[in-house]
């Protein structure tokens, strides 16, 4: 996982670095593959040259045979080395050095057959003199523009001793020697400079890539997740907390935000908009499955198009404070135990020796009935609430949901009267494990199921009951969900859902849900509603142990 977040970082480096054209330590082939497209196209052009020969004004060429076989060979040559640049055999350096002294031999026999520069060929020499100057800067590339420049003048000495041209055509070329001097000079420096910028570019290139895999070290110990995220909302770098808690997604350097965290995108663009450059938190329910408080922090001036997104994931806090309000509820429920149960039994017992009495009238009777019934269930209530205060450390073990959850469902199709086909079970992939502590995982199930027997439907044999488990895109957090075909419930009814005591029915205690809470909280999970597109209620379980 820190391997492949620092590559990304490495990655992002390397892209803004500056290459330099003529790196030694780059690809050249292509360069020297360029230059003899252009040997190509000289030869071809001067093969032209010598099939229309008979074209040309009459005493340009002195030696036509020369002239011409010099041409065809020219050409074979060229495209033998043409074939040797893209098999890259033999090495370089030699293709370099082969190419440049076999133009300058061909070009200066082909001046020679055509009579010295005045035809104006000799402006041909000027490439390969200058190329392994600009390609292999060195004193063999200097001395082979020395030589080809004595050789020229050489040439035209003798051309003119022959009487095949004027005096004037040696001053000539006396300048293009002098060009070709100042050229190879020019390219030579230019090429070296070149070649140190590259060597610096380089150099600073593999700084700025250390230093970037060393802020990715250090964001990789944080155990707070850290993005670093444009104004377009495209991910640039990432830490490894932050890579497990959006779920471990695959190729998210330069991704949007929103692909792999809708809700936290849609807190950002609020950020964006509302508050920046404040920073601002707010808890994020990631997926639906995952609480997770972001933090957000922009990066230099109001113009900067540069955040930060400090992600914390509050399950360990979460637990902290189930811990302290279990440990408050304990104290206050043993303290209302005490103090209620003693006058709670005087009314009880006292009630139920007033049923003894013969002189009771029936509305009497129904009185006594009714305060036998309340204290009954206030008693039933404070055992709750006892048991729930009781269980500070819950008993984890790892569960394999397939298998447990077809006990559960056996065991609950028989106890209900149910048949087969009224609950359902979805779990993919089958090997899913959690840890939760089994009593507890049976409670909850039972609870929200039972709550579907009794309230989903008036006629329990109409009820159909799903049992979905999975693990949603890019969060690492196992979901259970339990659904039902029922009316649903109320907007107004999930606003106080979970709370204590709050029930539409005469019978239940209203603590049924609020106890389911607080164990999947006690184990460190989460249990909320979600609302469905269609009719029905879904009680999600969020498992965070993946």
């Amino acid at each position: 996982m820190q391997s492949r977040t620092r590559q990304a970082a490495t990655r992002i480096t390397y892209d803004i670095a500056p290459v330099a054209f003529f790196s030694t330590d780059g690809n050249p082939w292509s360069q020297l593959q360029l230059y003899n497209i252009y040997r190509l196209v000289l030869a071809g052009a001067l093969l032209l040259v010598a099939l229309t020969e008979h074209l040309l004004p009459k005493g340009i060429i002195i030696d036509s045979q020369l002239f011409n076989n010099v041409i065809a060979t020219f050409t074979v040559i060229v495209i033998l080395q043409n074939i040797a640049g893209y098999m890259k055999w033999p090495d370089y350096e030699k293709q370099i050095y082969l190419s440049s002294i076999t133009d300058i031999i061909a070009l200066l026999l082909i001046i020679y057959a055509s009579g010295g520069v005045s035809f104006g060929l000799g402006i041909l020499l000027v490439p390969p003199v200058i190329i392994p100057n600009l390609f292999r800067p060195g004193q063999f590339a200097l001395f082979i523009t020395a030589l080809t420049v004595i050789s020229l003048i050489t040439i035209e000495m003798q051309i003119q001793s022959q009487g095949h041209t004027q005096l004037s055509e040696l001053s000539m070329t006396g300048v293009l020697s002098l060009f070709m001097m100042i050229s190879s000079w020019v390219a030579m420096n230019w090429s070296g400079n070149a070649q140190h910028t590259a060597h610096l570019a380089k150099r600073w290139g593999l700084d700025l890539a250390s230093m970037s895999q060393l802020n990715q070290a250090v964001l990789d110990q944080l155990q707070t997740g850290v993005i670093v995220i444009r104004d377009s909302r495209h991910i640039q770098q990432m830490n490894t907390a932050a890579i497990e808690m959006l779920g471990n997604p695959e190729d998210w350097l330069d991704q949007p935000l929103g692909s792999f965290a809708p809700e936290l995108d849609a807190w950002y663009q609020h950020w964006s908009e509302k508050q920046r450059p404040k920073v601002a938190s707010f808890d994020v329910n990631h997926q639906g499955a995952m609480a997770v408080r972001a933090r957000f922090v922009q990066l230099g001036v109001r113009a900067s198009e540069t955040s930060l997104i400090y992600l914390q994931d509050t399950q360990e806090e979460r637990e902290k404070l189930q811990d302290l309000k279990l440990a408050s509820l304990g104290q206050l429920t043993a303290s209302i135990a005490h103090e209620i149960r003693n006058p709670l039994g005087a009314i009880s017992h006292a009630a139920q020796l007033l049923t003894e009495s013969d002189a009771l009238s029936k509305a009497d009777e129904r009185l006594t009935e009714i305060i036998i019934t309340n204290s009954i269930r206030t008693d039933s209530i404070i055992n709750t609430v006892l048991n729930l205060s009781r269980r500070k450390h819950p008993k984890r073990v790892s569960i394999p949901l397939k298998s447990w959850l077809n006990h559960f469902y056996e065991d609950f199709l028989a106890q209900n009267k149910l048949q087969d086909d009224q609950l359902s079970l979805f779990i993919d992939p089958e090997e899913l494990e959690i840890n939760f502590d089994p009593a507890h995982l049976h409670q909850i199930m039972w609870n929200l199921s039972q709550n579907a027997v009794k309230y989903a439907k008036e006629d329990k044999n109409k009820l159909s009951l799903l049992i979905q488990v999975g693990v949603p895109d890019h969060t690492k957090n196992v979901v259970l969900n339990v659904i039902d075909n029922g009316k649903g419930i109320s907007e107004e009814q999930q606003e106080r859902l979970f709370e204590p005591f709050n029930t539409t029915s005469t019978k239940g205690t209203g603590l049924g849900l609020f106890m389911c809470r607080e164990l999947s909280q006690a184990n460190g999970s989460t249990l909320e509603y979600v609302q469905l597109a269609s009719t029905g209620s879904c009680f999600r379980l969020s498992f965070a142990n993946r």
